[in-house]
C-alpha cells in the first residue's frame, strides 16, 4: 500500500509539533505502563476526598490557589486541574475523579471564604446581570417591540408584488382560509330530535 504524500506531511507536522504519531500509544511497552493505566491508588470516595483536601490545605498549594481566585480564575477550573492532575499521577479513575469535583469545588471555596476573597464559579462570571425595575423592563420591552415592528414594515414596504406571477397572485386571492383553532365557534343549535326529551 502506497502512502500518499499527504499523508507523509500530516504526520511530519505532527512530529515537528512534538505531537504524538498516531496509534504511538498502542505500541508502548506493556511493561511500563503509564501511571493512569495501572489500577487507580484510590477507589474509596472519602479516603480520596480527604488526600484532595490534604494536598489543598499545603501552604504553597493554598496560597497559589488564593491568588489565581484573586485573579479571577474559576473554582471550577482549578477544581478540573487539581482532579486532572490526580487522574493522570494514578491517583483515581475517570468516574470518581466526577465523583470528586463537587466536593473539591465546595473545599476551593471554602478556603476563599476563610481569606474573605471574592470567587467566580467560572472565569468570566465576574459580569453581574443587569438588574431592573418594574417600569424599565416595560419600557425596554416596549421599545424592543417598537424597532420588531419598524423593521417588518420596512421588510413588508421592499416586497414587490411584480415579483409574484400573475397566475400565483389569482390563486392566493381565490384562496378561502379556514377559521383558526383557537377563534370562537358560535353555537349552532341543532334542531330538536323526533326522538329528543321535550322541556
Amino acid at each position: 500500500m502506497a502512502v500518499s504524500e499527504k499523508a507523509i506531511n500530516f504526520i511530519q507536522g505532527g512530529l515537528e509539533r512534538g505531537k504524538a504519531i498516531p496509534g504511538q500509544s498502542l505500541t508502548n511497552d506493556p511493561s511500563q505502563p503509564y501511571n493512569w493505566e495501572k489500577p487507580s491508588e484510590y477507589t474509596n470516595p472519602r479516603e480520596a476526598m480527604l488526600y484532595v483536601f490534604e494536598s489543598l490545605t499545603v501552604p504553597e498549594t493554598t496560597t497559589n490557589i488564593l491568588l489565581s481566585l484573586g485573579n479571577g480564575v474559576g473554582v471550577i477550573d482549578i477544581a478540573s486541574i487539581t482532579l486532572y492532575s490526580g487522574f493522570l499521577e494514578g491517583k483515581w479513575n475517570p468516574d470518581l475523579m466526577m465523583l470528586l469535583m463537587e466536593p473539591t469545588m465546595y473545599m476551593i471555596m471554602a478556603l476563599a471564604e476563610k481569606a474573605d476573597i471574592e470567587y467566580n464559579l467560572e472565569a468570566g462570571d465576574e459580569k453581574a446581570p443587569v438588574e431592573m425595575s418594574g417600569d424599565k423592563a416595560v419600557e425596554t420591552l416596549q421599545e424592543g417591540i417598537n424597532e420588531l415592528d419598524r423593521i417588518k414594515n420596512v421588510a413588508a414596504s421592499r416586497v414587490n408584488p411584480q415579483s409574484v406571477p400573475q397566475d400565483v397572485r389569482e390563486v392566493i386571492e381565490e384562496t378561502e382560509l379556514s377559521p383558526s383553532l383557537l377563534e370562537r365557534v358560535k353555537e349552532q343549535t341543532q334542531p330538536k330530535s323526533l326522538l329528543g326529551k321535550e322541556e
